[in-house]
């Protein structure tokens, strides 16, 4: 006989399997959003760890100073430069005039260098120890030994000898007429010439062993060209109130105790120095420039080497701008036809602390002087 199987019993085993299916189902989801979520933590986590890794490194590599060992091998590496540079000066000492200036703007830079190798130790001096800053204050010192050894032998000074006073009293009466005659004859002479540029005693300009010197002027307007000076070394001073235009070949330029006086200047072969001045404007050229005490002075400056100030205060500096006649070409002979931007990068030699030196700074576009012309 056929058995007919119950109707409630099927459906009630159909609805068991449905409901542990649905169950197994939801069990497997859930499983395999947990490791979803588990793998995406996972993921963040290494990322955010590789985030801090790479912040660490980015900080240690733009502040190398924070890592003591980078910062000591820094200063290793710029000494081995430096000492590379003062061999190939005393391998190839210069015998030309041109040489030398170039010689003296070397030795310039070299000093800076070891300045801001000191300026560095200084700013590291919270995390260094006292081994290392002691070690940092001995190489900057033999450094400079060093320095000063090599200018020495390649550029030395003129021995200091004493002149000879002249004998008031002379010997005999030919001695006495013979140097009277000659003293009447340079007299003479001395008056000629002054009469002859049309400049008397009063003028103020004279000529020493070192150069010529142009001083004591008060409200006037100066120009020195190739045919009015008698030496390419040449000092302006002690003057007020008075514009200087300096068209001649110039080999060093002084400037001494300039008072609202505006200086403009051909290319310097050699040196531009200043001191002492107040409320001036100086426009130059020049292969290596050094300033000291002046204040409330704007400078207009080309060099081949950092400006560099001291005793100094609210100095500020600007590019050269000034033109002449037979300038470029000029600028070409003296190798300061480029533009180099140095006049931005002033060095204070009276600032050693790592923060900006407040005795400088750079002049406003909108307050410099537009390009001056000389005819």
């Amino acid at each position: 006989a056929l058995v007919r199987p119950r109707v409630g019993s099927i459906m009630a085993t159909t609805t068991e399997v449905q409901d542990n299916f649905v169950k197994g189902a939801k069990a497997l989801s859930e499983e395999a959003d947990a490791r979803v979520v588990e793998r995406l933590s996972k993921g963040d986590a290494e990322r955010a760890a590789q985030r801090e890794r790479r912040k660490e490194k980015e900080k240690e590599e733009a502040n190398p100073r924070e890592n003591v060992d980078k910062f000591n091998q820094s200063q290793q590496q710029e000494a081995e430069s430096i000492r590379r540079s003062l061999q190939e000066v005393e391998e190839r000492p210069p015998s030309t005039k041109d040489e030398i200036h170039v010689a003296k703007g070397t030795f310039e830079g070299l000093r800076l260098r070891v300045l801001e190798m000191e300026k560095a130790a200084a700013s590291a001096s919270y995390f260094l120890s006292a081994y290392d800053v002691r070690a940092t204050s001995d190489l900057a010192k033999d450094l400079k030994a060093r320095i000063d050894s090599v200018q020495k032998k390649v550029l030395p000074r003129k021995a200091f000898t004493f002149r000879r006073r002249r004998v008031m009293k002379e010997r005999n009466a030919s001695d006495e007429a013979t140097t009277a005659a000659r003293d009447v004859t340079r007299a003479k002479g001395a008056a000629e010439k002054a009469e002859a540029e049309n400049k008397g005693p009063a003028g103020g300009v004279e000529v020493e062993a070192k150069g010529m010197k142009v001083e004591s002027r008060e409200g006037e307007v100066v120009t020195l060209t190739q045919e009015k000076v008698t030496s390419d070394d040449i000092e302006i001073g002690s003057s007020k109130d008075c514009t200087f235009y300096v068209l001649a070949k110039v080999a060093v330029l002084r400037l001494v105790n300039l008072t609202n006086c505006r200086v403009f200047c051909g290319p310097v072969e050699g040196s531009l120095y200043l001191e002492e001045a107040r409320d001036s404007l100086v426009m130059a050229a020049a292969h290596q420039v050094r300033l000291h005490k002046a204040n409330k002075v704007d400078f207009y400056l080309r060099s081949r080497s950092y400006p560099i100030i001291e005793k100094c205060s609210e100095v500020r500096f600007a590019p050269y701008s000034f033109r002449y006649d037979g300038l470029e070409a000029e600028l070409e002979r003296t190798r300061l036809d480029e533009e180099n931007e140095l006049w931005t990068d002033v060095k204070d030699f009276g600032w050693l602390k790592s923060t900006p030196s407040p005795n400088w700074a750079i002049l406003p576009v909108e307050q410099r002087l537009e390009e001056v012309m000389k005819s």
